[in-house]
């Protein structure tokens, strides 16, 4: 292996210090007796958190040995048993999921299980993200009281929304409540199956909810058996199918992919490629996935297609596709979702712009802060359904909190991506206590929330006051796994790294540095020319090509489109376009030397 050569400054393009990651002394034991593995993938995962594992568990983990027992979370016996209660009187049942694709997965995982069933006493709300907002709103009350429904399974959503939990009860309608967000107030459902909650004490606490609701399916498809509901006419269901649905919620909510994560995403994967879900058929047809799905295709493309309409849409269409048992359904319901993504990207990228400009123009009027230790951009314009992820770009960019507002004369709807060591959840709190906002929740990266328009100068000063009191820890590191040269770099080697995934958040893609690299055959790409490609030659002529996305204007775009000696760090990947199976490295930071 090569060794890395720094540049004098040891700051990079990006303003980083690349550094190599450790390895872990606990792993050289589990590791001693691998001797099926390469020394590459070795030591790869000697800078791995195996949890202890044996190393064919982490490789290969099995779902009898390691999914948990669904009864350790608190509460969870007591709502399986009022929702068996429930399927033997017969009782209304009503599902209501977030808009999200946690929420889409979950509230489809539970429909098709219950269909299974034979269960048709159904009804379904998923929220619009504008007119009843996050949670359980009282336009959903209201649906369902109209519907006479006797009791609701809320899905990633529902643990704060004590006002209109108190609302349903009143109506003789009880509320069963599954989800993984923080919890600030006291919960009055029946039943609140939340590992974040005080007492629960399951350490399932990095799940999603459709990691969540799939363990519920088991405790109730438990229930069910013991209680003789199976027979002749009624086949028990085999679970294991609906994994698809879970690694899907699960990789696009981004939760740590570890433990139990981990075991779902990976068999969930499997179960995706065996084809048995007809609205992700056609969704994976309509975007010509005809290969192996894998997660960066959950994560870019299948994704953001169901998230789509929950964003500037019909927010139920998400669902509808995840539950749709007709091919032409689901076919048309493809094409809406990818002329909703379409929509979605076009709109992103005007608006990511224009908060840039107005981030930057800020910072340039206010003599008084030099460093901002956050970012708060508004506007009337800005669709509310895509203003999280333009805080997830800023905050990426600039390494600090984001907040963006999208101003309305009614219903203003806010949104804030965080960084490590700043609580979005806390931060919606605070600004709760001092009554900025209507409401809001979310995560410790990860919020949102409503606002009236006439309180936004009150926002931002107490935003001031709150970050005045908050040190802000740049992250001066890029973490390293290993050094490659390009004569080692094949498909093969690509697909034993794969056997370390699935990867995603907690359980990064490896860092990979490629050493003393010309680049050539340079050129912008993408419809607003904003990623650079080329082909990296070292000094033997040996080759492989290149891409940094939305680097076109940024210092990497700029050292590369230079054609000066460089080292790479980046992600190496199976290039399908076309058809075809290429090496190809996505390029994260450059060292110019």
């Amino acid at each position: 292996m090569q060794k890395v050569i720094y540049k004098r400054s040891n700051l990079s393009a990006s303003g980083l210090i690349w550094k190599h990651k450790k390895n872990l002394s606990e792993n050289y034991k589990i590791l001693e007796k691998s001797y099926f593995l390469s020394n590459i993938v070795k030591n790869l995962l000697l800078k791995r958190d195996l949890f202890s594992m044996e190393i064919s568990d982490y490789l290969n983990p099995s779902l009898r040995r390691l999914t948990p027992d669904p009864s350790i979370l608190h509460d969870m016996e007591k709502a399986v048993n009022e929702f068996y209660k429930a399927i033997v009187k017969k009782e209304k049942i009503g599902i209501l999921g977030d808009y999200d694709v946690d929420g889409a997965t979950s509230s489809a995982l539970i429909f098709n299980y219950l269909k299974e069933l034979k269960i048709n006493y159904l009804d379904v709300f998923i929220p619009d993200r504008e007119k009843d907002g996050y949670g359980i709103s009282e336009n959903a009350v209201k649906f369902f009281s109209k519907k006479k429904t006797k009791l609701i399974l809320c899905l990633d959503c529902g643990t704060n929304d004590i006002n209109n939990i108190k609302k349903a009860e009143d109506l003789g309608i009880k509320v069963i409540i599954i989800d993984h967000h923080e919890q600030k107030t006291q919960n009055k459902s029946l039943a609140l199956i939340n590992p974040k909650k005080s007492k629960d004490k399951s350490g399932l606490d990095y799940l999603a909810t459709v990691g969540l609701s799939f363990l519920f399916i088991i405790a109730l498809n438990r229930s069910l058996k013991k209680n003789f509901y199976f027979n002749e006419s009624l086949i028990e269901p085999k679970l294991k199918k609906y994994l698809d649905l879970v690694a899907l919620g699960t990789i696009c909510d981004l939760v740590p992919l570890k433990k139990v994560n981990r075991l779902f995403v990976k068999k969930g994967i499997l179960e995706l490629n065996k084809k048995k879900n007809k609205g992700i058929v056609a969704l994976t047809e309509k975007l010509n996935i005809d290969k192996t799905i894998d997660v960066s295709d959950i994560g870019f493309y299948l994704g953001p297609c169901i998230n789509a309409p929950g964003r500037i849409g019909d927010s139920s269409l998400g669902f509808k596709i995840l539950s749709s048992e007709d091919e032409s359904t689901s076919s048309e319901l493809a094409n809406i979702l990818l002329k909703n993504n379409k929509e979605r990207k076009t709109l992103e990228d005007i608006v990511c712009e224009q908060a840039k400009k107005k981030f930057l123009i800020t910072k340039k009027n206010n003599n008084k802060i030099k460093h901002p230790n956050f970012i708060l951009v508004h506007d009337q314009n800005w669709h509310p359904g895509i203003i999280g992820i333009i805080a997830s770009r800023l905050t990426k960019e600039y390494n600090l909190p984001s907040i963006v507002i999208s101003l309305k004369e009614s219903n203003s709807k806010g949104s804030i991506r965080s960084i490590i060591g700043v609580n979005a959840s806390d931060i919606i709190e605070f600004l709760k206590e001092k009554n900025c906002i209507i409401n809001g929740g979310g995560h410790k990266m990860a919020g949102g929330f409503s606002l009236k328009k006439a309180n936004l100068s009150k926002i931002k000063s107490m935003l001031e006051s709150y970050f005045s009191r908050v040190t802000i820890k740049n992250q001066n590191f890029l973490e390293i796994d290993t050094t490659l040269d390009l004569q080692s770099i094949n498909t093969s080697l690509i697909e034993k790294i794969k056997d370390i995934g699935p990867f995603g958040n907690n359980n990064e893609e490896p860092i990979i540095v490629l050493n003393n690299l010309k680049p050539t055959f340079i050129k912008r790409v993408g419809k607003f020319k904003n990623h650079v490609f080329c082909v990296l030659e070292d000094i033997y002529g040996k080759t492989i090509n290149a891409i940094a996305f939305n680097h076109a204007t940024t210092a990497i775009g700029r050292a590369i489109l230079r054609e000066n000696i460089i080292n790479v760090a980046g992600k190496l990947e199976i290039n399908k376009y076309e058809k075809k199976n290429n090496t190809q490295f996505i390029i994260e930071d450059i060292l110019i030397l």
